[in-house]
């Protein structure tokens, strides 16, 4: 059937968080988990003034926060389903099946993997990562280097079925090939404004292969 992919956004604190707890990450790119933001106290008098001379700084949940609906977290715009798309994809950014430079190989490799860390009941997913917020940067600003005639340029079916990307029939499937090509095409759009979003507001990314 072949692997799918997705990429789920989170907060410096939610990847704390999941680093601590990393048996909840499966919940939370599921959309099950939701925690409430967490914004900075500011202690008053000489503690406040002694505690801004310091590089520490203080979280507490907002306890003014509201859980999501599951129609607002649905639209929430913070998960971005590949699906089988991804490795085809991959290819256009590395040239590879599985390898390639950081940060273009980001879909297929690099990041703190989990997998490890969970239980078997969730080994369903053959790699869940998480990328830092700078390392999500430096992914949005390679991806907006590279435009859609350059990716259409790099399309090679033929090497794809070489490194087992495409299976030997589609060999014959030319009929299929344009609308295969401007999907990766829509697909890649997706993946840049995703990503951007993301390195925009500060913001790192769970990538999960099943």
């Amino acid at each position: 059937m072949g692997m799918t992919c997705g990429l789920v956004r989170a907060t410096e604190h939610e990847i704390a968080r999941l680093r601590t707890n990393p048996e909840d990450i499966v919940s939370f790119i599921d959309g099950d988990e939701w925690a409430p933001p967490q914004k900075e106290v500011r202690p008053k008098g000489l503690a406040g003034w002694l505690l801004r001379l310091t590089p520490i700084r203080i979280y507490e949940a907002d306890p003014d926060a509201v859980a999501p609906t599951p129609e607002r977290a649905a639209g929430s715009g913070r998960h971005l389903d590949l699906d089988k798309g991804w490795q085809p994809l991959h290819f256009l950014l590395t040239g590879t099946a599985w390898e390639g430079a950081e940060p273009e190989c980001y879909l297929a490799r690099a990041g703190e993997e989990f997998v490890d860390r969970l239980d078997s009941d969730d080994a369903g997913y053959s790699s869940i990562r998480v990328v830092n917020v700078s390392d999500v940067r430096r992914f949005a600003e390679s991806l907006n280097t590279l435009s859609a005639a350059t990716l259409r340029e790099r399309f090679d079916v033929q090497k794809m079925i070489a490194l087992d990307i495409y299976p030997k029939t589609r060999a014959k499937q030319t009929s299929s090939r344009e609308g295969e090509l401007e999907h990766l095409v829509e697909l890649f759009d997706q993946l840049r404004t995703f990503v951007e979003q993301s390195a925009r507001d500060g913001e790192g990314l769970i990538v999960y292969l099943t």
